[in-house]
């Protein structure tokens, strides 16, 4: 694709976005690197998460707090809970695209202090802001599910250059960085239906994550929460493909928009692509080997783009898993049956609670 016609694209998504309703631009920096490779579609989908922001809904209605820089004390308040006063450390437990602080929240009533807890607070500048903030949102709405961070406040401030979201502490850290704490494949089956059950509910909500990966599930204990809401949306919004990670993204998403496939459902792609992120996360849980992005990277193009065509049959994906010899599928055709389901082409792959009762059906 020369550089007219990458242009053009561009500019198509940005209509396309912007004329769904309202948003904004999130330009995401200090992306991964890309991997090198000859296949076309993925380097077209890596050159528009290179070049193009990320348009995502405004947040609307959120808390607006004062934001004292020299103790990073931010204070607002809630009909709810009356003022909340959350200050965090000086330096982020995780720093990328925005920055994660370690910090306390404390509720007050009539200047007395009512409860304190630990939280985690997660801050974006400039564009990031509203991507922040709509996220929490989001997490606001899921309400309490055990299997899902949610948010305590979704807070801009007053000097309106930062969004903040409020969030519980967890000490923990992520399923990419515990893979080895489950131990057999019983262990295994156990914690992803921890992940089903998160993305089950999401799904009832209305909202499409669009970036699940093991890195965005943190370990509380033995429970597994959901976290990263910032590029997800509601499924009556408008999409994009300028989100996503490599190697768990759904074809829809790497396809949607290039010059080098199209959705076969024929517009913007629905929930299923959640599906498809988390059959890849569940055999990267089963498979050692696959917890190499390398080898992962391999698999991902096979399942998307096998012999260089597009929208693969449950029956190629079985065939394309057989091949590999997997042992997790060893014995068990029924368990083979539903990944291959949950990572075929769109039309007939399960949306994410039909996922779930095919998934405890077959083990």
């Amino acid at each position: 694709m020369n550089i007219f016609s990458r242009l053009s694209l561009a500019l198509l998504s940005t209509h396309l976005l912007f004329a769904a309703g309202t948003a904004v631009p999130y330009h995401r920096h200090k992306l991964a690197k890309r991997l090198p490779t000859d296949w076309k579609l993925y380097n077209d989908w890596n050159y528009q998460l290179e070049n193009n922001p990320y348009f995502c809904e405004e947040a609307a209605d959120g808390d607006v707090g004062t934001f004292d820089r020299s103790t990073r004390t931010l204070t607002w308040t809630t009909d709810d809970c009356g003022e909340m006063v959350a200050t965090w450390d000086k330096v982020p437990i995780a720093k990328g695209e925005v920055s994660v602080y370690k910090g306390t929240l404390q509720t007050k009533k009539d200047g007395e202090v009512e409860s304190t807890q630990d939280v985690a607070v997660k801050r974006g500048l400039e564009d990031s802001k509203n991507a922040i903030l709509y996220g929490a949102s989001l997490q606001i709405e899921l309400g309490n599910n055990d299997n899902i961070l949610g948010a305590l406040g979704a807070v801009s401030s007053n000097e309106g250059d930062a969004g903040n979201a409020i969030m519980p502490y967890i000490s923990g850290s992520s399923l990419e960085q515990n893979f080895g704490s489950f131990t057999d494949q019983n262990s295994v089956n156990s914690a992803f239906k921890q992940i089903l059950n998160a993305v089950s509910a999401v799904q009832s909500a209305g909202i499409i994550h669009r970036d699940l990966k093991p890195e965005n599930f943190l370990l509380d204990g033995s429970t597994l929460k959901l976290i990263d809401f910032d590029t997800a949306v509601k499924a009556t919004t408008s999409s994009a493909f300028t989100v996503g990670t490599r190697t768990y993204a759904a074809p829809e998403i790497v396809s949607w928009g290039t010059k080098s496939g199209s959705n076969p459902n024929g517009g913007p792609y629905s929930n299923k692509v959640d599906t498809f992120s988390i059959g890849m996360t569940f055999l990267v849980m089963s498979v050692t080997d696959l917890q190499n992005e390398d080898n992962r990277f391999d698999l991902w193009r096979n399942l998307i783009q096998p012999n260089g065509q597009l929208w693969p049959s449950a029956d190629d994906v079985a065939n394309i898993l057989k091949e590999k010899n997997y042992g997790v599928f060893s014995g068990n055709d029924n368990l083979l049956s539903v990944i291959s389901k949950a990572l075929c082409e769109p039309e007939t792959r399960y949306d994410p609670q039909s996922f779930q009762s095919a998934f405890e059906g077959a083990i």
